[in-house]
Formats: structure tokens, sequence, C-alpha cells
């Protein structure tokens, strides 16, 4: 994962983990079908404040030495999960 987008390690072990994202996904299809202009979510571990051209993802439980929050592209962030839920689901099929 790019240094940039660091926190999406964290949102995707913490938070999505082996569940799937379905929640993450239909909360950022909302905003990129524009029924929304902004959703929010909290996670475990993140928070996603979703727009429809960046994505924000804050660590609440960043310490004072760490940087708190990333943004990434919102298609990009859901293209990384849909990745996940495929890498999930093909763990468990061999």
């Amino acid at each position: 994962m790019p240094d940039e987008i660091f926190l999406v390690i964290d949102l995707l072990l913490s938070d999505v983990q082996e569940d799937g994202s379905k929640l993450w996904l239909d909360l950022i299809d909302k905003v990129l079908s524009k029924q929304s202009s902004y959703k929010e979510l909290t996670g475990n571990a993140c928070t996603l404040e979703i727009k429809y051209d960046v994505t924000k993802i804050v660590n609440e439980y960043a310490k004072e030495d760490q940087k708190a929050y990333c943004l990434i592209e919102t298609a990009e962030l859901k293209k990384i999960l849909l990745m996940w839920d495929d890498a999930v689901r093909n763990k468990y099929v061999e």
C-alpha cells in the first residue's frame, strides 16, 4: 500500500476484516451515484468521511506522533474494497 493511503490497511484489518465490505460499499455507492453528497461511517478503529471525489480515512486511535488521517479517491477506495472481498472469498475456495 502506498504511504499516502496507509490507513487503508487499518481499515481493512480492523474494521472490514473478513466480514466483507458491503456496508462500506453501500455508502460509497450512494455518494458515487449522487444519491447523497456525503456519508460518514465509524468502525472499530477508523472513520470514513465519504465525498464524491475523495474520502478521508481517520484513525480514531492515532497517537500524537502519528498522522491521524489520509485521503484517497473515493472510486479507488471502492476498487480496493472490491479486491479485498475477492481475496477473502478466494481464500476459502481452495
